[in-house]
């Protein structure tokens, strides 16, 4: 039987925390897919765990045969929640961002998981890295709202975010892998505009994605979840999904960045991560497309084109994913997802320049460029699509050699040429 643990470490009530409505839509779509599983729910937020203190130290750091009585009873309730993180196969856990940060009650929760002999060993003779994790094979969903946007890598507040970085850094005391973690954010929510209201529509269907994934993976071993779903006919085409621990040294600096900003490792990521070159070529060359002149609907707008006329799958549904996050009109996603006329007569302009460009293999004719120049853009716009074309050939091509799978993250925005033809 799947045993799921479910944290909320929100201070508002439920009808005002929109984490608490994403932990409770996973705990139900998960269920209607696996009802035999066994839920236990702590709500921090509400009923937070005391803050330790040098009592707690002392007793924590005494070997067991040697605590006196008071000691027990001062790790009684550490005890009990580290029970429950033993018995989880899955966590899901409720973490808004406040201050930039974690909420108070999820970083004394971690504090009381954090105990030696129990959820972690030390020992000096490991070197410079004495702490390893005891628990392992479990997966975590991080279900999280912030009042602004732009946490994820690139983002203009990603040197903010100090929430999903501490997230990361602490799970391996509740026995889970940097490439098990599963971040769902809501955006936005301090503008209550319609970019909020997308964001929301978007963390719903991703957080339902995850708990239907998860449900039905439920009866596999879950501690082999993620390599079955992962590495399927992986092994003969010798296109391994590394883990922080399995990716080669020049990768891993890159996969810690990536885990940082997006909450998770990007499957793509992971499988670039095989040839550390390609994963630096291909991140470097999207920050450098970020700096553009071009805006966000317009590098979107060129990337989409190239990734729906390269047939990449996984690239679509990401990038669908970000153009939401992003807030790229909805209008313009569906007609990069359709193959359809972008209302606005200079944005089409430049979708329709960017598929001459790929098509033509970077070979315009003077009236098409001089149409696309007509239409407002200029030269250097040009060079740009250019760019962006070049850094979809690297993304598109890695996943069709790898066939990479797609992310729990992105799966609500599942694209096959099927669903452009479907729309028409």
């Amino acid at each position: 039987m799947t045993t799921l643990l479910r944290i909320d470490a929100s201070a508002q009530q439920q009808d005002r925390s929109l984490t608490r409505m994403l932990t409770t839509l996973f705990t139900t779509e998960f269920l209607q897919t696996n009802p035999d599983a066994k839920v236990i729910t702590r709500d921090i937020g509400q009923d937070p765990v005391p803050a330790i203190d040098h009592r707690f130290i002392h007793a924590a750091f005494s070997p067991p045969e040697e605590r006196e009585d008071w000691m027990t009873d001062r790790l009684a309730l550490s005890d009990a929640l580290i029970d429950e993180v033993v018995a989880a196969d899955i966590i899901v856990m409720g973490a808004p961002m406040y201050n930039y940060g974690m909420p108070a009650a999820l970083k004394g929760w971690i504090d009381h998981i954090a105990r030696i002999g129990r959820t972690f060993s030390f020992d000096l003779a490991r070197g410079d890295f004495p702490i390893e994790p005891i628990l392992k094979d479990k997966q975590l969903v991080v279900l999280s709202s912030r009042g602004e946007f732009g946490f994820e890598p690139g983002g203009p507040r990603a040197h903010m975010n100090a929430l999903d970085p501490a997230i990361a850094a602490c799970a391996h005391y509740f026995g889970v892998d940097a490439a098990n973690i599963h971040t769902v954010a809501i955006e936005y929510q301090e503008f209550k505009d319609a970019r909020h209201d997308r964001s929301v529509i978007a963390a719903k269907e991703a957080t339902r994605a995850l708990a239907q994934q998860f449900g039905r993976s439920a009866k596999q071993t879950i501690s082999h979840l993620t390599d079955q779903s992962r590495n399927k006919d992986k092994t003969m085409k010798n296109f391994p999904t590394h883990t922080m621990d399995s990716a080669p040294a020049d990768a891993k600096p890159i996969l810690q960045a990536a885990l940082k900003g997006y909450g998770f490792v990007p499957n793509l990521y992971a499988t670039m991560a095989e040839a550390p070159a390609i994963l630096e070529g291909y991140t470097t060359l999207s920050a450098i497309f970020g700096k553009t002149d071009l805006s966000e609907t317009e590098r979107q707008i060129i990337l989409m084109t190239n990734n729906r006329l390269n047939g990449c799958k996984y690239c679509m549904a990401a990038h669908t994913t970000l153009s939401q996050m992003s807030g790229v009109p909805e209008d313009v996603i569906m007609a990069l997802r359709n193959d359809t006329p972008i209302a606005d007569s200079k944005l089409e302009a430049l979708r329709q320049f960017a598929i001459i460009v790929n098509e033509s293999r970077g070979w315009p004719a003077e009236d098409q460029i001089g149409t696309f120049l007509k239409a407002g853009y200029t030269p250097q716009t040009i060079l740009e699509v250019i760019l962006g074309t070049a850094l979809k050939t690297l993304s598109n091509y890695t996943n069709h050699v790898a066939e990479t799978d797609l992310d729990p993250a992105f799966a609500a925005n599942v694209w096959t040429s099927s669903t452009a033809q479907a729309a028409e």
